[in-house]
């Protein structure tokens, strides 16, 4: 109870905090120091950041690295830039780390010896681009009507294009492309059929090797779709959408079947919401002049935030990619943006997304999980320290947290006031944990962040202590306090002899 009491009093301090440092909210968050225009952004499987982005006829890149968060110098990657998003620049990681980057319909690849020679493999306008899971590179965009191309993970060139969809009308086909862990490819695009526009959807089938009979994404008639619908996979393999159609529709396909999750907002022609999954099935989606959305899977609720524009200058296109507890998004920002075709140069930004809607710095400690231990194993026999490192984002300073404990594993977890799902089964082992938090073997488990949502927390192991649990692993997640709203990822330290 005192434990409570004085956490009550931690609160109230933390209210008088606030309006202190209010005037330092978001500070950290400023321009990389590069001007471009089209930005697009990639993950590798090590957690680096991999940004292209055109300037004056040339696509250069840019590396975030996730150990360091240190963005690399700019590099010229040989590839063109158009003057006009019907060409902007596409990046894409393959899982050996080689990038790959088409610019102006030009292609090139980087590798740890440095750039390619760089060739047109022959493409056409609005263009995206992907790698599939057996590293083949695929190129999708307008031909006649709908075409992709496809270099295989070993050749040196492009193959023929395949016309993968010729039925409807041809006038602004906007095709976005991405790839599932099976091999799979998945397109979806804007048709115009017979006179109206809506959304539509192919897979090709790697078993196959044949592109599947195209689907409505839409599921609601002929309905008017504006320019640019986005499409992301999930890590259960299935394909998530946004559509622009007066409101920003969220669609996706289960049982053979494209259903809608639901609309939020507005989109309008060109606002281009691109579309990011993070490894807890959090949907992040940003659209032209930085508004986001961000769908909570487990309470299935949306959160509307605005990317804050460093200068006061508007904010043109974003692009998004999830990751394993959040998203990233890159945005330009200029008086120069607008949305007609034509050349132009902003600062470009550079963000994470957190599942609450907080938008937090890409460097520094934001860029880890919320959760990181430095121990993944303790001896039974002698004992040791684990030192939790919490990260919640400046949204949640001076809030309060739990840390939880299972030994029964993560999955399905716990899902909290509707809100939050804890990555962590309940067992006896959570109960101890809860009854000793705040004493010296989980010291700070309940506690309280800073001011900028960062705590640490101590788990200490007498010698002999563990014993009786010899063989588990211990696995770890906060959630807040007292509203219940958030949960981190889950960490493990596994019990040795």
């Amino acid at each position: 109870m005192y434990r409570m009491n004085s956490f009550r009093s931690a609160l109230i301090l933390g209210a008088f905090l606030l309006a202190l440092t209010a005037a330092f909210a978001g500070a950290q968050i400023k321009p990389i120091g590069t001007q471009g225009a089209y930005p697009d952004i990639q993950l590798d499987k090590a957690g680096n950041l991999h940004l292209v982005y055109g300037r004056l006829g040339k696509t250069y890149y840019r590396r975030l690295s996730a150990s360091t968060g240190v963005l690399a110098a700019e590099e010229v990657t040989g590839c063109a830039a158009s003057s006009d998003h019907q060409k902007q620049p596409d990046v894409a990681i393959d899982s050996k780390g080689v990038v790959h980057v088409l610019g102006g319909a030009v292609y090139n690849t980087r590798s740890a010896s440095g750039w390619g020679k760089a060739f047109a493999p022959g493409i056409n306008r609005d263009h995206h681009m992907t790698v599939d899971s057996n590293d083949n590179v695929w190129v999708v965009y307008r031909g006649l009507q709908l075409t992709a191309k496809m270099k295989a993970a070993k050749a040196s060139a492009f193959g023929t294009a395949m016309n993968i969809f010729t039925g409807g009308g041809t006038d602004h086909v906007y095709p976005d492309i991405t790839a599932g862990n099976d091999g799979s490819v998945h397109v979806v695009f804007r048709m115009r059929f017979p006179s109206n526009y809506d959304c539509a959807y192919v897979r090709y089938d790697p078993k196959t090797r044949k592109w599947a009979p195209v689907e409505w994404a839409c599921n609601n008639g002929y309905a008017k779709v504006e320019e640019g619908p986005h499409i992301a996979i999930d890590r259960s393999g299935i394909p998530w959408v946004a559509i622009p159609e007066g409101g920003l529709r969220l669609n996706h396909r289960t049982g053979g079947k494209w259903n809608t999750v639901s609309t939020v907002g507005a989109a309008h022609t060109r606002d281009e919401p691109t579309i990011g999954v993070d490894s807890y099935g959090n949907k992040f989606i940003g659209k032209w002049g930085g508004t986001i959305y961000v769908y909570n899977a487990a309470s299935s609720k949306w959160t509307t935030a605005k990317l804050p524009s460093t200068n006061g200058d508007p904010i043109g296109f974003v692009d998004v990619v999830g990751d394993a507890s959040g998203a990233w998004m890159v945005y330009e920002q200029s008086k120069t943006v607008n949305k007609s075709i034509g050349a132009r140069s902003a600062e470009l930004v550079v963000v994470r997304v957190m599942p609450d809607g907080s938008i937090v710095p890409p460097s520094g400690p934001q860029a880890k999980p919320p959760l990181t231990a430095t121990l993944s194993s303790l001896s039974a026999k002698t004992g040791g320290t684990v030192e939790f490192s919490l990260q919640a984002g400046e949204k949640r300073k001076y809030g309060g947290y739990l840390l939880m404990g299972s030994i029964s594993g993560t999955s399905p977890g716990v899902l909290l006031n509707n809100n939050a799902l804890v990555p962590l089964n309940l067992d006896s082992f959570t109960l101890s944990v809860y009854q000793w938090s705040g004493q010296r073997a989980f010291e700070r488990f309940t506690w309280w962040f800073d001011q900028w949502g960062n705590s640490i927390a101590f788990l200490r192991a007498n010698p002999g202590q563990l014993t009786p649990i010899v063989g588990y692993k211990m696995y770890f997640a906060f959630v807040t306090l007292p509203q219940l709203d958030y949960a981190s990822n889950a960490v493990s330290v596994q019990v040795l002899p």
